[in-house]
């Protein structure tokens, strides 16, 4: 309905809140039953209200009956159980006979709205339409074949790290990985709706993956959706760690001026990878033993412990070796970025952190 405004145009009336309530309610019980079940209930409250309005009406002169809601719980009382008093006129017997009959129809229709309802959230799960219901998780945003390297070293370390969940964000029809700790959802990584679906807001880390799933997807066209990607989730979640795949080197001067923390230019690390390995012979198998899991020795960041607060990095460097059993290779100081190899008065400060190579967590 509208009228005219001070402009002479006409003005829309807004509808009541209670209204749009109301057909949220109606929506949502809707897409929780389906269709044809939401029918079937619907009949069945149908009747349960005209025979509560019957027994109301003719069992007046009944003495158990002091008013409608005495005869609501006589109908649902009736409708899954016995009926809790006796009805003494032809109506109310006849609103009985019904309620006897609806009463394993009633049944059937609840066991049928569960079953349906978990039959949805199953295929929606493996669909990836849900929802991750995770906190203090890895997002995986895009798929590549790397992906499954990712979730297999995380698998494969032995730390806490190693069953942290992981949440695969992706334009797939279906999870990639069988990974039991691993919730698949499918969408778009650059769409800010579906981040939210994978948790973004509550996750510790985002891992952004040049993502080749697309067809026909060029390397400028993944380097663009790789750096929509890391400004939405700067957007949602600047406390998230963003790990960030670049393909091309030349590409890596827009990447540094967004606010994610780690950048790893694919072709550039290949190229000097295999550059080094033709000269210095075995660093790819160095190489390759430092950064996988879970054979060989690893990497591991480790706060500097009380006793050698104070000390140079020479000292250190024995220490660690001779107790336990670690290789100490850099430093990192509180926001002054790290150190390789220190010269050997280095003083290591409280609130610094060591990188350690070794076979396991270190104790230190």
């Amino acid at each position: 309905m509208s009228g005219p405004g001070s402009n002479g145009k006409p003005v829309r009336r807004r509808k009541p809140k209670r209204t749009h309530r109301t057909l949220r309610y109606y929506n949502a019980v809707h897409n929780f039953l389906g269709p044809a079940l939401f029918v079937a209930v619907a009949v069945v409250v149908g009747l349960m209200v005209v025979g509560v309005a019957v027994l109301e009406v003719a069992e007046r002169h009944n003495p158990s009956v002091h008013s409608g809601w005495s005869a609501l719980r006589w109908v649902v009382f009736t409708l899954v159980a016995s009926p809790p008093f006796k009805v003494i006129t032809p109506a109310g017997r006849s609103v009985q006979y019904v309620m006897d009959l609806l009463r394993p129809c009633s049944i059937a229709l609840l066991t049928a709205a569960l079953t349906s309802h978990l039959f949805g959230v199953l295929v929606k799960r493996s669909s990836g339409m849900g929802r991750a219901r995770v906190k203090d998780h890895i997002v995986i945003c895009g798929w590549s074949s790397k992906g499954a390297e990712i979730i297999k070293e995380i698998r494969g370390r032995d730390d806490d790290e190693s069953q942290r969940p992981v949440v695969v964000l992706a334009p797939l029809p279906s999870n990639p990985t069988k990974d039991e700790l691993t919730t698949f959802i499918h969408g778009d990584p650059t769409e800010a709706s579906d981040l939210m679906r994978a948790g973004i807001d509550r996750a510790k880390t985002a891992i952004v993956l040049a993502d080749n799933s697309y067809d026909d997807i060029d390397v400028e066209e993944m380097d663009s959706k790789t750096l929509v990607t890391v400004l939405a989730i700067e957007s949602l979640n600047p406390a998230c760690y963003t790990c960030v795949e670049v393909v091309h080197s030349k590409n890596a001067e827009h990447f540094k001026r967004t606010k994610a923390d780690e950048l790893v230019v694919s072709a550039h690390l290949t190229g000097a990878l295999l550059a080094h390995s033709a000269v210095t012979r075995g660093l790819s198998q160095v190489v390759g033993d430092l950064l996988t899991f879970p054979g060989g020795n690893e990497f591991y960041w480790v706060p500097v412990p009380g006793n050698l607060a104070g000390t140079t990095f020479e000292a250190a460097l024995a220490l660690l070796k001779e107790k336990s059993d670690c290789l100490l290779v850099a430093v990192a100081g509180d926001g002054k970025g790290y150190v390789t190899n220190p010269p050997a008065d280095h003083i290591l400060e409280s609130g610094d952190r060591m990188l350690l190579i070794a076979s396991a967590q270190p104790q230190v």
